[in-house]
């Protein structure tokens, strides 16, 4: 028999931050993240310079991206693209 409840999946986006360089860099990138309580999990790829955010539906990208390029022109977030 199957539950009546469904947990929605999550949903993974990857962005491209060309400017990161460094274990800092994605220090600050996942505190950041860690304000946004949509977010499962940050995934920073210093060598690919990519970041993969885990998130639930309800996740709004466009405020999270306003977040991070608060950090710094480094930081500057390109569109998210698909993993």
């Amino acid at each position: 028999m199957f539950s009546k409840f469904f947990l929605p999946l999550p949903m993974k986006t990857t962005f491209s931050i060309p400017g990161m360089h460094c274990a800092s860099c994605s220090a600050l990138i996942k505190d950041v993240s860690g304000e946004f309580p949509e977010i499962r999990s940050v995934e920073v790829d210093l060598e690919e310079k990519t970041v993969t955010v885990t998130h639930d539906d309800g996740f709004d990208l466009m405020k999270w991206q306003s977040a991070i390029n608060e950090l710094g022109q480094e930081y500057s977030v390109h569109s998210p693209r698909t993993p």
